[in-house]
């Protein structure tokens, strides 16, 4: 895959990334004091929020696809920076777990620190 290949996908999942968070910034909150359990089945039943879900799970499988074509294609620079990408779209997926399961805030940091850091990285041009 060429450069310019490589290039699409990683603005497709920066794209994908801001649709995350805008879905994440529908001002639903799931109700505190109740079991994790609950709290998924929440996650779960609430249409927004498991759209929210769907879509970040899409975006960490499409970014270990550009992992894998970049590692096929020996480009170095994009294969540490896709690799760095997924990285912090795994802490980000983690962290989204653990905030629906404790609705902690130290989760919701890590979550958009993740986010961050995914978006700076996948948006790099790697050329």
């Amino acid at each position: 895959m060429q450069t310019s290949g490589f290039r699409a996908m990683s603005r497709l999942l920066v794209f994908g990334l801001v649709v995350v968070v805008a879905l994440a910034a529908a001002n639903v909150s799931i109700p505190k004091g109740r079991s994790s359990s609950k709290n998924w089945h929440f996650a779960l039943a609430h249409p927004t929020v498991l759209l929210h879900i769907v879509i970040a799970s899409i975006v960490v499988i499409f970014a270990l696809g550009l992992v894998v074509r970049c590692a096929t294609s020996r480009n170095r620079r994009w294969i540490a920076l896709s690799a760095i990408g997924l990285a912090f779209l795994l802490l980000e997926w983690a962290m989204g777990g653990d905030y629906v399961a404790t609705l902690s805030r130290g989760s919701l940091t890590g979550m958009s620190l993740g986010w961050l850091g995914a978006v700076v990285t996948t948006g790099r041009d790697g050329a």
